[in-house]
């Protein structure tokens, strides 16, 4: 299994300024800003369990990374399924006040039986994805959150998707890869915000490991 993501922190600046249209009175005037093009949304947990989140960046002026880390600085064991470790997820960030705005996606091996998991804080949702609930076996696709338009479009006519049952690991990885560059260049040409950007970070996951393919690190720039 394939996981990729960009690296965009964006946020909202709220001003007050005079009302043009009376210098008497106030005015609250908002822009869309970019904070960062280096933050991290994928995170390989125990060396065999990826996860992508989207959502809110920052909780308490904290980066979400922040209490991905902590959260597995504090496990006592590795989790013993992809089911637990999402439930685990779930209640971490619960307790955590305010409760984050926060999507998250889950993937590892049990066995050799794939799960990926689609993880929502803010309704208290956990969710297997990948299963074809007519035969209850596995199922294969795309799961996708965050700024998703350009995707859904390029996904709408399903004359034109990839065969997924059958892409090879390779495939998966440019076809993330695509994705995500695909929309950033859209929305360099799009009327609007362009919410996607930076580097772009792919993890595999296989049923005895994981590991980063593309993993962006610190260096000097200048």
């Amino acid at each position: 299994m394939v996981m990729s993501g960009d690296s965009r922190t964006t946020a909202t600046r709220r001003q007050q300024v005079p009302d043009p249209q009376d210098s008497s009175k106030q005015m609250v005037v908002q822009t869309d800003i970019v904070l960062s093009d280096a933050a991290e949304k994928l995170f390989l947990l125990h060396g065999r369990f990826g996860v992508g989140i989207s959502g809110d960046a920052f909780l308490n002026d904290l980066p979400i990374a922040h209490y991905v880390h902590s959260f597995q600085a504090k496990a006592a064991t590795p989790p013993t399924s992809v089911q637990n470790l999402s439930n685990d997820l779930l209640l971490y960030f619960r307790s955590l006040q305010p409760i984050p705005k926060l999507t998250l996606h889950v993937m590892g091996y049990d066995s050799t039986t794939p799960f990926v998991f689609e993880v929502v804080v803010a309704t208290n949702k956990v969710q297997r994805w990948n299963i074809d609930p007519t035969t209850n076996q596995a199922a294969y696709g795309i799961l996708r959150s965050g700024d998703t338009a350009v995707v859904d479009r390029l996904l709408s006519q399903p004359q034109f998707t990839p065969a997924f049952q059958v892409m090879n690991v390779q495939d998966a990885v440019d076809y993330s890869r695509h994705l995500i560059r695909t929309t950033i260049d859209q929305l360099r040409f799009e009327p609007r915000f362009s919410t996607v950007g930076g580097e772009i970070d792919t993890l595999v996951v296989t049923s005895s490991e994981g590991h980063f393919l593309a993993r962006k690190a610190l260096h000097v720039s200048s």
